[in-house]
């Protein structure tokens, strides 16, 4: 049985809510990159870079997010990143 979308309604406050989430994902990102300058050299750089990273990771996820949302089709849903985690859990 194939799964049929026939009214997919994204209200206003669900798109402002995205972009406000895709803004504070920037933000913290900004954040990270500049903690990140700051530790280059000492021992606390590679926590930085991960913490760089990970924020960098929910920007992408907020931005797939919000171009979903923002599509007139949702079957067409932004792929996501393969990560080696994937081959792990592949079966």
């Amino acid at each position: 049985m194939a799964l049929t979308v026939d009214d997919r309604s994204t209200t206003s406050d669900e798109l402002t809510h995205a972009r406000e989430r895709l803004a504070t994902a920037f933000a913290a990102r900004d954040h990270a990159r500049a903690r990140y300058d700051a530790a280059v050299g000492t021992s606390s750089e590679l926590g930085a870079y991960m913490r760089l990273r990970q924020a960098s990771h929910q920007v992408s996820a907020c931005d797939k997010w919000l171009r979903w949302a923002e599509s007139e089709n949702p079957l067409a849903t932004p792929r996501p990143d393969h990560t080696p985690f994937d081959d792990l859990v592949a079966l």
